[in-house]
């Protein structure tokens, strides 16, 4: 849009309003005139005597606008910088008070320039060659020891005690290599019930796979002041719960009636380099992850409702990550708010659902979040940034978290309506920073490898020639959990290899690798030579046999068939002798053994008592 068609789209009273802002004098009547007066000004004159009148403030609206969008303001992104807004309003006709239209005149200059919300094409390129470009928006973020030690929060332990907590920090990587190796085990053995249809976990089984992950969940059961729902409800679980989901998502997993069920990827995936998984994790989480996240925010209500019409969960997801590429730099300390402030300005925003009056807390009448602003950015968007950063990204090892518990932890939905008796608004609402990781930059597509730093362990355990077991730590969860499975507890420090059990879990060739490998990185010392002979004896007997798969057993009348069908051209490629008149027949040869028994004037029927 040109200066003179936005001019010509305005009211005569609006060209006036802009007439009496030309420094020039010009006082026509006509409309045609006054458009022709402001574009021949502001295209022609010298534009520094009225950019000189602007406010820093003002300023700083039209450099953004010229340089960084094309002309367009951008209100949510230049309050995330600049704290305030301009006036963008052309001032009333007239004033009885001098100073008070002097003010609104100063204010309202910026009205040569925006129309509608934007420059013009052909004034905004005559702005670009006098505004300077505005200086590049720079995350604000923190080292380790740069990081506060408490923050404000609800909860007051001692009377005397301001209202704060200390703030935990943790490092996730760690995290991810003991609990995807733990959680798949688990799910393998059969000890993780979901629901049929939902995929979801069931509460005995989120305490199940809690009890794998290294430090538990986020929060423990002393952390959780059991507020009532109508507050917010339990803060926790939140890494057992996203962990089933994560793993269905990425086909690792799947449901079998009630049972979670490892699939062939899934196995697999316990041989595989942790990276390589929980890129493949985080990429199918992005395009193919159920629930929606904004779910988990129990106090929104209307989520499932008709005419909500929430927008797909990949767009969000997608946004969040590129955000992530964008406004976080490697390895430093980023606060969320920090986090808010530059996906605003950089126009990295998502739209939740396209009716907000849908949504509402505690009464849809009243608690709308269509009414006064509640579907602002911190609402919607950030507490679904929160849900998914704290409870899947952090839970795949992509970003450290340093957190505290969420209990008045933010107040930027104080001003809604109903929300008095709110402890917090969501259970992420502690999230206070996170980093990006090595983990994160190679799943991000940031760093094309990725090279561990994990804190060395001292060895598990050391191992007799009597098979005793001498632990000389406590087991990480996962490791006590293969622990278990082929050994027997003789007192809390002492166990028995069990060489049956061994055997047992040894069938599948990749499970029997994993094992060994357990078995010869639990301690620094040799093995004596008893237990090399046995993961020996084991290789051996665990390869002897093979699964040759599902055949089919035909009795013949009398040997001599039993003969000729093993021994003929046509049947005999697809069959083998298995006793005096039987004959064994592959399931996938049968097709052909049939047409084989066609040419011999045979035929066998579909079922038989033999």
């Amino acid at each position: 849009m040109t200066l003179q068609q936005a001019l010509w789209s305005l009211t005569a009273e609006q060209l006036k309003q802009r007439r009496n802002l030309l420094l020039s004098g010009n006082r026509s009547t006509r409309k045609a005139e006054m458009v022709e007066a402001i574009s021949h000004e502001l295209l022609s004159a010298d534009l520094s005597q009225y950019w000189g009148r602007l406010s820093e403030l003002e300023q700083n609206a039209v450099a953004e606008s010229v340089h960084r969008w094309g002309g367009f303001f951008d209100r949510a992104g230049f309050k995330a910088r600049y704290g305030s807004l301009p006036n963008l309003v052309p001032p009333v006709a007239y004033s009885y008070s001098r100073p008070d239209r002097d003010r609104q005149e100063r204010r309202s200059l910026l009205t040569l320039f925006f129309y509608d919300g934007s420059i013009p094409e052909d004034l905004c390129k005559r702005l670009a060659s006098i505004v300077a470009v505005p200086t590049p928006l720079e995350t604000v973020s923190f080292a380790d020891e740069d990081l506060p030690t408490r923050m404000a929060s609800a909860i007051i332990l001692e009377p005397e005690e301001e209202a704060s907590e200390s703030l935990r920090r943790l490092a996730t990587e760690t995290l991810i290599h003991h609990d995807l190796p733990g959680v798949l085990r688990l799910i393998g053995q059969g000890r993780i019930s979901v629901g049929a249809k939902t995929g979801l976990p069931s509460s005995a089984s989120m305490t199940k796979v809690e009890s794998v992950l290294l430090g538990g969940d986020w929060y423990s059961a002393d952390d959780d002041l059991d507020e009532p729902r109508s507050a917010g409800g339990p803060i926790r679980p939140i890494r057992p719960f996203a962990w089933p989901l994560l793993l269905q998502a990425g086909g690792l997993a799947k449901a079998d009636g009630s049972k979670l069920v490892l699939t062939a990827r899934g196995n697999k995936a316990l041989s595989q380099p942790v990276e390589e998984v929980v890129s493949h994790l985080f990429a199918r989480w992005q395009y193919k992850g159920t629930p929606d996240e904004l779910r988990r925010v129990d106090l929104i209500k209307g989520q499932t409702a008709k005419g909500v019409r929430l927008s797909a969960v990949s767009e969000r997801r997608a946004v969040i990550a590129d955000a992530l590429r964008d406004c976080c730099p490697p390895g430093r300390w980023v606060a969320i708010d920090e986090l808010f402030r530059q996906m605003q300005f950089r126009g990295r925003r998502f739209a939740v659902t396209e009716n907000a009056w849908g949504l509402y807390f505690v009464e849809q009448n009243y608690g709308s979040l269509g009414m006064n602003g509640a579907d602002g950015f911190e609402i919607l968007q950030g507490r679904y940034i929160l849900a998914y950063l704290f409870e899947y990204l952090a839970t795949l090892g992509m970003i450290d978290v340093a957190y505290t518990s969420p209990y008045g932890a933010r107040s930027d939905y104080d001003d809604a309506w109903g929300v008095d008796e709110f402890a917090f608004l969501s259970r992420y609402d502690g999230l206070r920073y996170i980093r990006l990781n090595a983990l994160g930059l190679y799943c991000l597509g940031l760093a094309e490898t990725y090279e561990p730093v994990l804190p060395k362990r001292p060895p598990l355990c050391s191992i007799g020639a009597d098979l005793l077991v001498t632990l000389e730590r406590e087991p990480e969860p996962a490791e006590r959990l293969v622990l278990e499975q082929i050994a027997k507890p003789l007192s809390p420090r002492l166990w028995h290899l069990d060489p049956d059990a061994v055997l047992r879990h040894s069938a599948d060739t990749g499970e029997r690798g994993r094992i060994r490998t357990f078995i010869e990185s639990s301690t620094d010392e040799g093995l004596p030579a008893e237990v090399v002979q046995l993961l020996r004896d084991v290789e051996e007997r665990a390869s002897a046999l093979v699964d040759a798969g599902a055949a089919r057993l035909v009795k013949c009348r009398d040997p001599a068939i039993a003969v000729m069908l093993t021994s003929d051209p046509v049947t005999a490629p697809h069959c083998t002798r298995a006793g005096e008149r039987l004959v064994c027949v592959p399931e996938p040869k049968l097709a052909a053994f049939r047409k084989g028994l066609a040419k011999l004037g045979f035929v066998l029927p579909e079922t038989g008592n033999g």
